[in-house]
């Protein structure tokens, strides 16, 4: 079983509360969820920065360039959404 690592840096506009990124956190992890079993996400730095946030998310299989595939439409499906703006992005094969 290979597990593929994507972690995810975003910009975050116009947030002026923990309570407003946390709204936008639990927004993107539950469009991760949504996409099955195989995925797991959580935010991994950057807790109280208002500015900046970073998400990981895992997905496990048994062929390495399925992980790798799905990883990579995963950011695109990420990549801008609402208050919020990709600024990096790393997919790692464990």
């Amino acid at each position: 079983m290979k597990a593929g690592l994507l972690t995810i840096r975003f910009r975050l506009y116009s947030i002026d509360s923990i309570k407003k990124k946390r709204s936008i956190v639990k927004r993107i992890l539950a469009d991760i969820q949504r996409n099955g079993p195989a995925f797991a996400a959580c935010e991994a730095d950057d807790q109280d920065d208002l500015q900046y946030m970073t998400i990981r998310v895992a997905h496990l299989s048994n062929d390495p360039r399925f992980s790798d595939s799905v990883l990579r439409k995963m950011q695109l499906k990420l990549e801008r959404g609402n208050g919020y703006e990709m600024e990096e992005a790393d997919v790692e094969i464990l």
